[in-house]
């Protein structure tokens, strides 16, 4: 502990005002401070404590003694301390002039998202009534493909539910797999539009030669290869409903012209006529893009994107809305369980904290994919942490146990542990796209998250 006794007094501070408990021992393992938050975990006074040897204690603190025995630091090991507490240990040693003097171990209490996790898991009756969004006037049905109880998700279904009965563009911004697609669904089905046709189209899957055919279609004998009878386009197949442009951002420059076209103009030309075609569409576009840049980056027209922006409509990321991974969970899994004639697997206390602290970059395609994994997997009715795939399982936490073993699910990317100058050189060569680096460098992208985090890297 520091001399000075200002120095004192704001490291007592310091270490009562955070929420994890702390512990520090001498070398010998002797309790030198026990903070406030270990007394209301373990439910043992420093009077109690403080002086006495930690080993001596009934649950023995191994990760400290491994880390006094090693000195190699200790993170995000779970551990069970006692009956329904569950903890991830940071255990670092306390090293002077090369020698171990004691270390410092935190522990925080995550018996709150196992128990939300099991809670749901467990309460199956109880998640139905919760799962689907409560009924506004009539009109649960279109957002029933929508789960979610946390604020980030009801107040995106709120302000869709809101534009919905108008006729105003929307665009859907999001990463990959947050469910672009179904708000746009739901969005037509709550319409006035509804009686008419939803078509979609993923600007990204076609090729910038056919999209002007695809959309505007064309008639007999515009172009060699032509169908003889010409072809309808997407547009005028939409006539009263509703275009979803998935993937928005992917259009070629010229093709958002002629679109802004017939956002302005409401008509259209098919390919080879010099008849226009007057429609009535409503368009929702989607994007996992930053439009906003690819406009800076004059890779997006100004004018088409005040065109689609007539509503913004956020859809929050699952790491956003960790809250809501238990109730999708139970949904994806009994629908694989269903699928497959299985019992409905129950995961283990640590695989519940690494799905609830995995960043899920796929998000909720990601996640239920994964659940169809467990229900493969778990024949015996327990998913178990060998089950979860491999770029889940290398993310921390949960390398190591209590029991003081390396688990199976420790893998490459926690055996060598990446540089920052390795980190550097990744980014570089894929310049700036972390989902290549990633894979240059062998790890997921959430690992990588965590390195970057931990490096202070923000390119």
């Amino acid at each position: 502990m520091p001399n000075d006794p200002i120095d004192k007094v704001v490291l007592s501070t310091l270490l009562e005002s955070v929420e994890e408990a702390v512990t520090i021992v001498n070398e010998e393992a002797k309790v030198h401070y026990w903070n406030e938050a270990a007394e209301q975990l373990y439910g043992i006074s420093r009077n109690e404590i403080v002086g006495k040897c930690i080993l001596d204690l009934p649950w023995k603190s191994l990760m400290i003694q491994r880390v006094l025995e090693n000195g190699i630091p200790i993170r995000h090991a779970y551990h069970e301390p006692k009956p329904n507490v569950h903890v991830l240990i940071h255990t670092t040693p306390i090293i002077v002039n090369g020698k171990i003097k004691g270390a410092i171990s935190t522990e925080r209490d995550v018996t709150q998202i196992v128990r939300l996790g099991h809670e749901l898991m467990h309460h199956s009756s109880r998640v139905d009534e919760t799962v689907e969004n409560p009924p506004v006037q009539g009109e649960s049905q279109p957002w029933h493909r929508i789960f979610g109880r946390s604020p980030a998700i009801l107040e995106a279904i709120s302000m869709a539910q809101k534009v919905a009965k108008t006729e105003a563009n929307v665009l859907l911004t999001g990463e990959s797999g947050v469910g672009k697609e179904l708000f746009a669904h739901a969005v037509h089905q709550s319409s006035l539009r509804a009686e008419g046709p939803f078509i979609a189209i993923n600007c990204g899957a076609i090729p910038a030669p056919l999209f002007e055919s695809e959309l505007f279609g064309y008639v007999p004998g515009s172009f060699t290869g032509a169908a003889r009878k010409g072809q309808v386009g997407k547009l005028a197949l939409t006539d009263g409903g509703t275009l979803c442009l998935d993937e928005v951002g992917e259009l070629p420059l010229e093709m958002q012209v002629k679109l802004l076209r017939v956002l302005e103009e409401k008509s259209f030309y098919p390919i080879g006529s010099n008849k226009p075609v007057r429609v009535n569409v409503r368009i929702i576009a989607a994007t996992n893009r930053d439009l906003l840049n690819e406009v800076r980056q004059k890779r997006f027209r100004p004018d088409l994107y005040y065109r689609l922006n007539v509503v913004n409509l956020h859809i929050p990321p699952i790491r956003e809305r960790i809250e809501d991974i238990p109730i999708l969970m139970q949904h994806f899994l009994r629908e694989f369980s269903a699928k497959y004639n299985r019992p409905i697997p129950e995961p283990e206390p640590q695989m519940m904290i690494h799905l609830m602290q995995y960043p899920w970059p796929g998000n909720v395609r990601q996640l239920r994919n994964t659940m169809e994994r467990l229900v493969i997997l778990a024949v015996d009715g327990k998913a178990q942490l060998e089950h979860l795939p491999e770029e889940i399982r290398s993310d921390e936490p949960g390398a190591l146990t209590e029991r003081g073993h390396n688990t199976p699910m420790q893998t490459s990317a926690h055996r060598r542990k990446l540089s920052r100058t390795e980190i550097e050189r990744a980014l570089e060569r894929t310049y700036g796209n972390k989902s290549a680096a990633s894979k240059e460098l062998g790890v997921s992208r959430g690992t990588l998250y965590n390195y970057l985090k931990r490096h202070g890297i923000n390119k």
